[in-house]
């Protein structure tokens, strides 16, 4: 049994604590919301921001419309225009503030920024180089009167009305079951990279909150866009090899970022009322592809418009009256993880292993089919997934948050029928502008996974250009 629940209250729930979920939170408090932010991490644990190189992409106001064009071309044209408008006005200012946070930003070598935006500027050096950023911006948010809680795993959103109005789950130290009623909830929990077996993220980076965003009633968009490394001396060989034999190839890159994600719109909204997201849990200012160095812009320029919107949501909209048998009913399904009898261990590794044989670097149309029904064997022993304690609930928890990431990753994968950007299939190896300058936008209704077919708003370029493809970030175009 869990022990007695712990209720807690507050205007803006942040979930996740990289630079997304810390500039969310800084923007709220400013805005005059409370602010509570909670992650399953500790605060000196890595996460994407930490280890990332740093490399934070930044125009002068005078590049904005460069900046716009090469987003858009790079994403394969799937962009949602609106969010590349907000992010290529927004980058100039946003990002020159961080230094009155305590950012230590250093300009690059001129020679190395010739061929770019404005210019180009990171965060130091190493594998760790993104603290640089974190902990200003952490330190901020505390001395703003934000409240963070450290070690919690959410399991659910609670959703009351058709509204997020907080979510539930377990503290991993005390294994106190722990309920939050938020005004509005704001996902800024990164991607889910380590849904395959080769990976450059670190632990934990697990798909969370895109999938507690699924579950609430939430679109996605094109979640079959997720970016990999792999040396781009090979990859002409790899994208004509027809997916006949992949060995050559798996042991060689991994899963990098999530391209897509929750559907927002240009405020960070979801497509639920009450919930909001950023950064790499977000989707639709991409598309395709990204720039190096765009991912963190993206944490700062976002995180704040959805601190923004969230809190001026959560301070001016009456809420929906709390559901205790919502969360009644959430307490005995952790209970009763603590009784199941199938390792998520176990699970996972069968999960992340066909995934980077089938859904990763190599898919086709025949490997995406076998994984599909290699994921829905493994998901028939969902009800029975189990943890040893309370701490091995978060395992437990996450297995069940990467099982529904890959099962719409892979039926994502097998619509799209060409390759774009960041996506390529082996067996139809060129991109097919005619019929696939498409968003795919996946959401549940009643219990059942549906997937639309919409063309991307092109508020500005409306004529795609013949798109790249390739693995990693693209460089910046001349």
């Amino acid at each position: 049994m869990l022990p007695d629940v712990n209720h807690l209250e507050t205007d803006v729930l942040v979930l996740g604590t990289g630079g997304a979920g810390l500039a969310a939170a800084v923007a709220a408090r400013e805005a005059g919301a409370r602010v509570m932010v909670a992650s399953k991490m500790g605060p000196d644990d890595p996460n994407c921001t930490v280890v990332g190189w740093g490399g934070i992409t930044y125009a002068t106001e005078a590049h904005a419309d460069e900046l716009f064009r090469q987003v858009v071309e790079t994403g394969g044209f799937l962009n949602d225009q609106r969010l590349v408008e907000q992010f290529a006005r927004q980058v100039p200012q946003r990002v020159a503030a961080l230094t009155d946070l305590g950012v230590p930003l250093e300009v690059l070598d001129e020679a190395d920024t010739r061929n770019r935006l404005g210019v180009t500027k990171i965060v130091g050096q190493g594998r760790t180089t993104g603290f640089g950023l974190t902990r200003p911006l952490r330190a901020r948010a505390e001395a703003l009167g934000t409240r963070f809680i450290d070690h919690l795993m959410i399991s659910t959103l609670l959703v009351v009305q058709g509204a997020v109005v907080g979510a539930a789950g377990v503290d991993l130290r005390s294994g106190q079951f722990v309920t939050l009623s938020a005004g509005a909830t704001i996902i800024a929990t990164g991607g889910g990279a380590c849904l395959w077996t080769r990976t450059d993220n670190p632990p934990g980076t697990t798909g969370d909150g895109i999938a507690l965003a699924y579950e609430a009633g939430a679109e996605l968009v094109d979640l079959e866009c997720v970016s990999f490394t792999f040396p781009r001396s090979r990859f002409e060989e790899l994208l004509h090899s027809g997916g006949r034999d992949p060995e050559p190839f798996l042991s060689a890159g991994g899963a990098h970022y999530f391209l897509g994600g929750i559907r927002i719109d240009e405020r960070g909204r979801a497509t639920v009322p009450g919930l909001y997201a950023a950064g790499e849990a977000a989707g639709g200012l991409f598309g395709a592809g990204r720039l190096g160095g765009s991912a963190l812009a993206d944490t700062i320029v976002f995180g704040a418009i959805a601190g923004e919107n969230a809190a001026a949501f959560a301070t001016s909209t009456p809420r929906p009256r709390w559901d205790a048998t919502r969360t009644d009913q959430e307490r005995a399904r952790l209970e009763a993880l603590l009784s199941g009898s199938v390792p998520a261990a176990e699970v996972t590794a069968g999960l992340r292993s066909l995934m980077w044989r089938k859904c990763g670097l190599t898919k086709a149309a025949r490997s995406l089919e076998e994984a599909r029904e290699e994921v829905a064997e493994l998901e028939s022993r969902r009800a029975d997934l189990g943890a040893s304690s309370v701490a091995g609930l978060r395992e437990a928890l996450e297995c069940g948050f990467m099982l529904t990431l890959a099962r719409l990753i892979i039926t994502a994968s097998l619509r799209r029928e060409e390759s774009r950007g960041a996506f390529w299939r082996l067996d139809a190896p060129e991109p097919d502008n005619a019929r696939w300058v498409r968003n795919i936008v996946l959401r549940r209704e009643q219990g059942e996974d549906c997937l639309e077919v919409h063309t991307p708003v092109m508020a500005r370029l409306k004529e795609p250009s013949q798109p790249r493809i390739g693995p990693g970030c693209f460089d910046y175009l001349p």
